[in-house]
C-alpha cells in the first residue's frame, strides 16, 4: 500500500521466515489496496463485487471494523463518503497476520514496522527501543518506548497532511499533530491511534484513560506533548 516494511528476527539464519512474512504483507496487499485496480477493496468500492461475493477474510475485516467503530463511540470508522475503505485498520491488522506467521514458524523474538507502527515480541532477555518520531523535525526523537512484548501505532497529521477526518463532523482533525499509542495488541492500538486523533486532545486522552492496557501520547500544534496518566512509565528518555 505503498508504505515502507521491515522487519527484525535476531535469531534468524535463513532468509526463510523473512520471506513468508513479507508474503503474507503482499498477499493482503494485493487483496486489500485501494490503489490496485483488482483488488478486491477496489472491485467491491466499484460496485463489481457486491456483499454476498466477498471472501471470509474481507468480511472478517468488515465484522472488526464495525465492532471497533462502536467501541470508539463512531469515531474510527471505515467508511467515507459513503465508501468502505478500511486502509485505517489494515496496517495494522497486516502487521498481526505475518506476527502470527512468524510465530507458527516458530519465532519468537522479532520486531515487525509498517510505516512506524510497530509490532514487537521478545521470549527472552531482547528488549525493544522504539524511538518516536518528532512531529516537526524529521531526524528528532521525542523518546524511546521501552518494551518486550509491546505494539506502538502512532496517527496524525504531521506525516501526510489533512488525512484524519472526524466522522462526526466530516471536517479534518486539527486538535493534535500526533497521537501515540502502545498497549498489547498492535490492531486495537492503531484503531485507538486513529480514533484519538479524531477526537482531539481532552476527549482522546480520556477515552484512552478507560482503555486497559492501552496509554498515549498526544502533541499539540504548539507542540506540547501530554500523556495518558500511565505513559511515562513505559518510556525511557
Amino acid at each position: 500500500m505503498g508504505m515502507p516494511v521491515s522487519i527484525d528476527i535476531p535469531g534468524a539464519s535463513t532468509p526463510t521466515l523473512f520471506e513468508a512474512a513479507f508474503a503474507v504483507l503482499r498477499d493482503i496487499d494485493e487483496q486489500f489496496s485501494p490503489y490496485k485496480a483488482e483488488s478486491e477493496l477496489t472491485r467491491y468500492q466499484l460496485g463489481h463485487l457486491s456483499g454476498s461475493m466477498l471472501g471470509d477474510r474481507m468480511l472478517g475485516v468488515m465484522r472488526a471494523c464495525q465492532e471497533f467503530q462502536q467501541q470508539t463511540e463512531g469515531f474510527f470508522s471505515p467508511y467515507y463518503a459513503g465508501r468502505f475503505d478500511p486502509t485505517g485498520y489494515v496496517k495494522g491488522w497486516a502487521i498481526d497476520e505475518a506476527a502470527k506467521l512468524l510465530e507458527r514458524r516458530g519465532a519468537r523474538t522479532f520486531l515487525i514496522n509498517i510505516a512506524g507502527d510497530i509490532g514487537a515480541r521478545s521470549s527472552g532477555k531482547r528488549v525493544w527501543r522504539i524511538a518516536l518520531q518528532h512531529p516537526t523535525l524529521s531526524r528528532a526523537a521525542m523518546g524511546t518506548i521501552a518494551g518486550a512484548n509491546i505494539a506502538v501505532a502512532t496517527s496524525g497529521t504531521y506525516a501526510r497532511g489533512e488525512h484524519i477526518i472526524n466522522p462526526h463532523t466530516g471536517r479534518p482533525a486539527l486538535e493534535v499533530l500526533s497521537v501515540t499509542v502502545i498497549g498489547p495488541d498492535i490492531v486495537t492500538a492503531d484503531v485507538f491511534a486513529t480514533a484519538t486523533s479524531a477526537m482531539g486532545l481532552t476527549a482522546g486522552r480520556n477515552f484512552l484513560e478507560r482503555q486497559l492496557g492501552y496509554e498515549g501520547l498526544f502533541v499539540a500544534p504548539d507542540l506540547r506533548a501530554i500523556t495518558t496518566s500511565g505513559f511515562n512509565t513505559q518510556t525511557v528518555r
